[in-house]
């Protein structure tokens, strides 16, 4: 694996991160909007268009070697549309104003026409100053104007929007330098900038998201590498069947040069051709005539040690005789005594031809070089005109093969290199033009359309190859093909994984849902719930739980024998619950949490049982009244029959009887059964059997007489209030009488004979009042201005036996509801500590008004 690989790879992975980033966005703007309506569709549409353009800038990062020419252009576009996006954006939807993100259009404007990748740079460089722009805004301003963005965008968006800037930033650089550790810090950014993104949108299922991520790099990286070692092991195919190819067509001219340099060795060493040289120019010329038209070559010639030619045969003796030859590099390197082959084409003939040239020897020292020189035949030109192919100097320069090629320098050579070339008249008189090639690499050039090729060459003799261009837009294509199919099934498996993501973040959602209308409900009702573990361990506990137990929700994940101390009541209906200092009455059940046989905990429910245990006495204490009334009852008939005949006799008796002091002791009988009339009376009111006696009374002079009565001899203040034309009442004047008497003698009795009391007297036609029947009546209002009566006691005071006071019996207010009930009426009570309490009773009047 080389750079070109790592290169790949993380524009490859940051397409497949970015595709990642949009298939978020598209889901989160189809399927969120629906859970979460207040969701601002405007909002994620364009930060949805902004990831996508980002996507699309690196497709064409991506596939940059396929879009050759176009590649700028569209970058330029690409970038200008993103910035047109963001300037929107942020001013339209954001509020922010940004116009430094239109410097980005004017440069890449510029680019385009300039081709300055400073532009481009720069212009990248802006949008990524804009997302640390937007960090600065949502981090540490106090007035933020993003807070009409919605949380799903919010949230979790400043990493995310930090570690965008950092990728814009190393794309740009990039760009500019093609350098691949940028290439990698961007795409890691892209990453980071996603992963955290995905911690807001999916933090359940985070650890699932690394997984995933971790098996798809590793999954597609393989891919990647085998596809790419594949396609390079085709090209590498195809350069070897290219190499066969020209190593073939070379082997025609390779075996004429062997041939022909044994055989000037043998000549340059036959007595022959010494003995020509001997008897002189004419002699030699002749023989080498002779040699030409024998071997078939196109010339042979013989120069002395200083490089001037003095024989040749006679195609071309009065053209080259006498010519200075000692700068070629064939005569220098046979004059030090090696055996050289050179291609060229001739000065004065101007065709192309092979050299041979292997030096003279005469007593052991070299007098001169002989030259075998033969063209390249028309053969061996065609045929690689028809592979293709051409002959080339390493210099870069081309010799032989399409005219479009020849006299064309390839390479970007020194100027010394073709000093050489030009100094060694290699190609004649000829200039080498630039061939139009760019060379991007020691054998890869690209052409005027963007397309690169790579020299494929076979050396058929020193400087001189045989050679011929591959054309690598093919294995691009395959490259690309292969690019686009990885895309398409990073696009499903991204597709697969967020569904399920959403899927079960939906599925996480509704289980919020209902564990917290479960709560709700929970804390709601009256009894304590307890969840627990298998292990025992508290794992929930409701309001009421929290409350009773006196607890916090640190208990949570405690044992639950930490929390409950628990020991036995006498009743085995319930448990004695020890909180702190304190013992409270408790119902406790315990039920195992079991499915399929297998127990998964606990649910304990406790129920503060000290309402139902008074509930339970007060019970007890009706029911003893309840006898009490039943047997009163009997005993008001009987003993208020031999009462009356008792007070009746005692009267008659006292009439007769003359003595004063027999008189006193008459009187004294008298007022006992006067006290004992008024027991018979309290216990007429308890008894529900007894018919009262009713009749119209005036309720207005009852109150006044009542009040006189109980409040005089007292610092306690009455005013009595009575509409002009009250309703009378029908009702027993003595109970009517009693229950102004027990209600004022308890206020006087709570103020201690000191205070005010207001009794106020009005009609009410009822229509509306639910716990009232429909009618007329006489609603009387008794406000004192004692000291209250606790809320805790507000419900209890009418109960049998119940009593504020150290010597109270507990009968007066639940004799007064009795007789008001059975009147008919209704009583209620109000009442504030320290400012006082009011009575309201509501007593049947007559229809007449």
């Amino acid at each position: 694996m080389n750079a070109q690989f790592f290169d790949d790879l993380s524009n490859f992975l940051r397409v497949a991160f970015l595709l990642f980033h949009s298939i978020v966005f598209y889901y989160v703007l189809s399927w969120r909007s629906k859970i979460e309506p207040q969701t601002d569709k405007r909002v994620i549409e364009y930060v949805l268009a902004v990831i996508f353009f980002n996507f699309v800038l690196n497709l064409l990062v991506l596939f940059k070697d396929y879009l050759s020419n176009f590649y700028p252009l569209l970058v330029g576009l690409n970038i200008i549309i993103i910035g047109t996006v963001l300037f929107y954006g942020y001013r339209r939807i954001l509020n922010f104003n940004f116009y430094y993100l239109l410097l980005p259009i004017i440069l890449f404007l510029f680019f385009i026409f300039q081709k300055n990748e400073v532009f481009a740079f720069s212009g990248l460089l802006f949008t990524s100053i804009s997302y640390f722009h937007i960090y600065y805004k949502e981090k540490f301003l106090t007035s933020k104007p993003s807070d009409v963005v919605p949380s799903i965008i919010r949230k979790g968006t400043i990493l995310p929007f930090v570690f965008f800037g950092i990728y814009s930033i190393f794309l740009s650089l990039y760009l500019i330098t093609n350098l691949t550790v940028f290439n990698i810090v961007a795409t890691m950014s892209v990453f980071l900038s996603l992963c955290f993104r995905v911690i807001f949108l999916y933090e359940e299922k985070y650890k699932t998201f690394l997984l995933y991520i971790s098996i798809f790099i590793f999954v597609f990286s393989v891919l990647f590498y085998f596809s790419l070692r594949f396609i390079e092991n085709t090209k590498n195919m195809d350069v070897y069947h290219k190499q066969l190819t020209l190593k073939r067509l070379s082997v025609e001219v390779k075996n004429k040069i062997d041939s022909l340099s044994n055989f000037i060795k043998v000549v340059a060493s036959s007595e022959d051709f010494k003995m020509s040289i001997k008897k002189g120019p004419k002699q030699l010329d002749k023989y080498l005539s002779y040699l030409n038209q024998t071997l078939n070559t196109a010339v042979i010639w013989f120069a002395d040690k200083e490089g001037i030619i003095r024989a040749c045969s006679a195609e071309y003796r009065e053209q080259i005789i006498n010519k200075d030859v000692s700068f070629r590099r064939y005569f220098k390197e046979s004059i030090n005594g090696n055996l050289s082959v050179f291609i060229a084409r001739g000065i004065y003939s101007k065709r192309d031809d092979i050299r041979i040239s292997y030096p003279v020897y005469n007593k052991g020292s070299i007098t001169g070089v002989l030259v075998f020189q033969f063209y390249i035949g028309e053969n061996f030109k065609k045929q690689i005109n028809m592979e293709n192919a051409f002959l080339m100097h390493s210099s870069g320069g081309v010799l032989i093969g399409k005219p479009e090629l020849i006299n064309r320098l390839l390479f970007n050579v020194s100027q010394e290199e073709l000093k050489r070339v030009y100094e060694e008249k290699i190609f004649g008189n000829d200039t080498l033009l630039p061939s139009g090639f760019k060379q991007i690499d020691d054998n890869i050039f690209e052409d005027f359309n963007g397309q690169k090729w790579q020299i494929v060459k076979h050396e058929i003799v020193k400087d001189w190859f045989l050679a011929s261009f591959l054309n690598l837009f093919i294995y691009e294509q395959y490259k690309n093909i292969f690019y686009i199919v990885l895309i398409i099934l990073a696009f499903i498996s991204h597709s697969f994984a967020i569904r399920n993501f959403e899927r079960i973040r939906s599925i996480f959602l509704r289980l919020a849902e209902e564990a917290e209308e479960k709560r709700i409900a929970f804390d709601a009702i009256d009894i304590g719930i307890i969840y627990t573990d298998a292990s025992g361990k508290i794992k929930y506990m409701n309001k009421e739980a929290i409350r009773i137990l006196d607890a916090s929700e640190e208990v949570l994940g405690k044992h639950v024998t930490e929390v409950l101390s628990l020991k036995e009541h006498e009743n085995p209906e319930f448990k004695i619950l020890s909180v702190n200092v304190k013992k409270i009455p408790v119902i406790y059940e315990e039920n195992p949490i079991l499915i399929k046989g297998v127990k998964f905990g606990d649910v304990i429910t406790i129920k503060d049982a000290t309402e139902i245990i008074q509930r339970q006495e007060v019970s007890k204490k009706l029911a003893r009244m309840d006898v009490i009334a039943k047997i009163s009852a009997g005993i008001v008939h009987d003993f208020s029959n031999y009462l009356m005949v008792l007070t009746g006799n005692l009267s008659l008796l006292k009439e007769l009887e003359n003595s004063e002091n027999k008189k006193d002791i008459i009187q004294k009988m008298l007022e006992a059964t006067r006290i004992m009339n008024i027991i018979i009376e309290q216990l007429k009111d308890l008894s529900p059997d007894l018919i009262s006696k009713k009749e119209r009374l005036n309720i207005e002079a009852i109150a006044k007489n009542a009040a006189t009565f109980v409040l005089n001899g007292t610092k306690i203040n009455f005013t009595i209030e009575s509409e002009p034309s009250l309703l009378p009442v029908y009702a027993d004047s003595a109970q009517l009488y009693r229950v102004f008497q027990n209600i004022l003698m308890n206020s006087r009795q709570a103020m201690k004979d000191t205070g005010t009391i207001k009794i106020s007297l009005q009609n009410l036609i009822n229509h509306e009042e639910k716990d009232l029947k429909k009618g007329n009546y006489v609603c009387v209002t008794i406000t004192d201005s004692g000291p209250g009566i606790p809320e805790e006691y507000i419900d209890k005071i009418f109960d049998p036996f119940f009593t504020m006071k150290k010597e109270g019996k507990g009968l007066g207010l639940s004799i007064v509801k009795s007789i008001v009930e059975k009147m008919e009426g209704k009583i209620k009570v109000e009442s504030k500590v320290g400012i006082g309490t009011t009575f309201r009773i509501y007593i049947p009047a007559s229809e007449e008004i």
